[in-house]
């Protein structure tokens, strides 16, 4: 029950971003062996985004994929503003480990320019998400 209303409190201080799912309330699923608890979301029309570009990501145009990587970079600047740090946006111990994505057939040459930067072992070589926020393309 504490890590439902440590993650209340958390929505309640982003909850005015457009670019994140709403949390209405918390809900108890009793059975006879334990209660659970579930928080009562926004509908998020076409599932998770995983599930959305799995299906759709080779009919989305370039500029499709750019603005929907601007909203998540949006809504992730948005919680550094608020102090939140989010665990499971980053990607797991590979990247540690330096290894990197394959670059996508046909990408734009910007685009690999900016996110192959962000791939620096060095944090402080790193463009910060405010950097490519306001980058011009």
């Amino acid at each position: 029950m504490k890590e439902i209303v440590r993650e209340l409190k958390i929505q309640r201080e982003v909850d005015f971003h457009d670019n994140i799912i709403r949390c209405y309330g918390i809900t108890k699923l009793e059975s006879e062996y334990h209660n659970n608890y579930q928080l009562v979301l926004e509908y998020a029309d076409g599932g998770t985004l995983r599930s959305y570009l799995e299906e759709n990501f080779n009919n989305l145009t370039w500029n499709d994929k750019y603005n929907m990587a601007y909203q998540l970079s949006c809504a992730v600047s948005c919680l550094h503003d608020e102090k939140i740090v989010h665990r499971d946006l980053h990607s797991s111990l590979e990247i540690t480990q330096g290894l990197r994505e394959t670059i996508v057939p046909d990408t734009p040459d910007e685009y690999v320019k900016i996110y192959t930067k962000c791939w620096d072992g060095e944090p402080d070589n790193r463009p910060t998400i405010y950097q490519n926020l306001m980058r011009p393309l």
